[in-house]
């Protein structure tokens, strides 16, 4: 079988897996199993944006500015869809910013009119999000105000956590040139950030106490790169601890991305064999080789690939 065929299988399964999450999610809507409301806001990073970098790069290039709408076919966006289908009359709020860390999110850039930022990262302003915050300092506050003027509002979804790792490999681990951390280093990074995400969700969930959250797992896009353990299993590692961070907050659950896009965590072959589906799901393969070091290589997936995170984030909402 060749790599190409595997491709398309891989992802005729995955696209074949998330219509029949949809079908169901109708059903089960209407049957009362899952928490669909009259809004559902979307929170977290450049993946709950609908990122692209070629897109953003090349509009930022011809027009000075951004149309957010143009972002329109991320895993929010295709999950949305789903959820109107149950409900016809759905309102989406997505505050997705991109950059956007568990510190930032909480207590904002500390640039009046930008969010993201960070130790080492960039802010990103309000005017090129899909809904501006306003006055509020942070994604958090702009969310926990939806939340006091919007009634019934379910689901919730949450990513967030990449890019304090992405941030933390470049600024101390000296990743991709190197890799100098130490497995306590990483543990201690992996800890913090999911104290921050355990606050996020307590705080969502007290102002929305009915609404069902869906808190967002990680994929690896660079396998084969890390050093051992192996990003694969460095990724399940921080997982693991949001995964537990969802079990703590009534009401939340946790959906995780990366056994379809890496799926050597699953069959334990040699990360390798995620080539296929990196390439299928996430922009890492220009011109379709692996090529992590190419400017033009993306960690934002595909067209395909936030159609996948959908299908997860589907999954999970409709049997928490």
């Amino acid at each position: 079988m060749s790599v190409l065929y595997r491709v398309h299988a891989r992802a005729l399964v995955c696209c074949v897996a998330a219509i029949a999450v949809l079908g169901a999610l109708v059903f089960a809507s209407a049957a009362g199993a899952a928490q669909v409301g009259g809004t559902y806001l979307a929170l977290g990073d450049s993946l709950a944006y609908g990122y692209h970098a070629a897109q953003f790069k090349s509009e930022l290039e011809s027009k000075g500015f951004v149309e957010p709408a143009t972002f329109n076919d991320g895993y929010v966006d295709d999950f949305g869809a789903a959820l109107k289908l149950a409900n016809p009359k759905l309102q989406i709020v997505n505050d997705g910013c991109p950059g956007e860390t568990t510190e930032t999110l909480i207590n904002g850039s500390g640039i009046p009119g930008y969010c993201a930022g960070g130790p080492t990262g960039s802010p990103f302003p309000y005017a090129f999000l899909h809904h501006s915050y306003g006055a509020h300092s942070s994604q958090l506050a702009d969310a926990l105000a939806v939340l006091k003027a919007t009634p019934n509002v379910s689901p919730i979804t949450l990513d967030i956590g990449a890019n304090d790792v992405l941030q933390f490999l470049g600024s101390k681990c000296g990743f991709p040139a190197t890799f100098t951390c130490t497995p306590a280093e990483v543990e201690a990074e992996f800890g913090h950030i999911a104290a921050n995400a355990y606050s996020i969700l307590a705080q969502l969930h007290a102002a929305a106490p009915k609404a069902q959250l869906v808190l967002i797992g990680l994929y690896n896009p660079y396998p084969t790169v890390l050093p051992a353990p192996g990003g694969d299993a460095t990724t399940a590692a921080l997982n693991s601890a949001l995964s537990k961070v969802a079990a703590a907050v009534p009401g939340a659950s946790f959906a995780n991305p990366e056994p379809l896009f890496n799926t050597s965590i699953v069959t334990h072959a040699p990360e390798a064999t995620d080539l296929p589906t990196i390439c299928a799901f996430t922009a890492m393969c220009p011109g379709g080789t692996f090529n992590p070091a190419s400017p033009n290589a993306d960690i934002h997936p595909t067209k395909l690939g936030y159609g996948v995170m959908a299908g997860v984030v589907g999954t999970d909402f409709l049997t928490h």
